[in-house]
């Protein structure tokens, strides 16, 4: 079994590879609930609905968020009535938000998101790295915001210089993401928002623990981000700072052949993924990989 550790757009497209590779059910995707919030319509959980709108065939692949053909009614009449939302989000989507709020009255984010997989059929496992809902921020240049404030306004994390825990509370990983973890022949961390999205998962308690037991390739979460000028670049490695076990877990780094960076001992790999065949292609040389560092761990 494969694990992810998964947040984001990019990762989405990289588990979509492995999918022509791999059976769903030998597949386990952690995600970090960070970016979760409440609001009058619903419970939003963009990373989670991701991947469930992924693995029940009915993503909108050419955005890789939403539902393919999905309508949006509702939120043309919300903007008619005066109301702006932050997102457009489809009516089909909206209902998955509102069934998700109505169910975490009385259970776990987990469990409800088995309950919500399960009324898709889907086959792989979708986990939340924590069950706990709270209101995480991120240090910009410019001051703190929330996290999901954050991720509305800036389509990257070059402008996110660290992830803070909602005060007072440090998140437990679930009892169900430490088990996939143990029952892992690797896991994969990333690619995706590393800061904004990955971190948090890595800063549940309990997470990198465990991650030094199975063999692990990390995507380098401090790679630059190109699409910003040099000048203007905020995105270092001082962005790992809050989680220093990254380090101690990770037996084999990629970083993508474009990325101006040099980091001793990663493996340079091409983690554009703009196609079909590119998904493919970096699914399979990772998969490559995976089995050289199953041998190693066998020995």
């Amino acid at each position: 079994m494969i694990t992810f550790i998964s947040a984001g757009r990019k990762s989405a497209r990289l588990i979509a590879g492995f999918r022509s590779f791999m059976d769903d059910p030998s597949i386990t995707v952690i995600t970090p609930s960070a970016y979760t919030r409440e609001s009058p319509c619903g419970c939003a959980a963009p990373d989670i609905d991701t991947l469930t709108f992924l693995f029940a065939g009915i993503l909108n692949t050419k955005t890789w968020q939403g539902i393919q053909g999905d309508t949006c009614t509702t939120h043309r009449a919300l903007q008619r009535l005066g109301t702006d939302e932050p997102q457009r989000v489809g009516d089909q989507e909206r209902a998955l938000h509102i069934s998700r709020a109505e169910r975490l009255k009385d259970e776990r984010l987990t469990n409800v998101t088995n309950t919500i997989n399960r009324t898709y059929g889907i086959m792989a496992q979708i986990l939340p790295a924590t069950d706990d809902i709270g209101e995480w921020s991120v240090t910009t240049p410019s001051g703190q915001t929330s996290l999901a404030q954050y991720r509305t306004s800036y389509s990257d994390d070059t402008h996110a210089c660290a992830v803070h825990a909602p005060p007072g509370n440090v998140p437990h990983a679930s009892a169900e993401s430490i088990e996939a973890i143990k029952n892992s022949d690797v896991v994969i961390v990333g690619p995706g928002r590393p800061v904004t999205g990955i971190m948090p998962a890595l800063m549940c308690s309990g997470i990198p623990e465990v991650l030094r037991d199975v063999p692990v390739i990390s995507f380098v979460p401090f790679t630059s981000e190109r699409s910003m000028a040099q000048d203007t670049r905020v995105y270092t490695q001082d962005t790992v700072g809050e989680c220093p076990a990254y380090t101690s877990f990770t037996d084999l780094y990629l970083i993508d052949i474009h990325d101006p960076l040099h980091v001793d001992g990663a493996l340079p790999v091409d983690t554009r993924m703009g196609s079909r065949s590119r998904r493919d292609s970096l699914a399979w040389d990772i998969m490559a990989l995976t089995e050289g560092l199953k041998k190693e761990y066998a020995r």
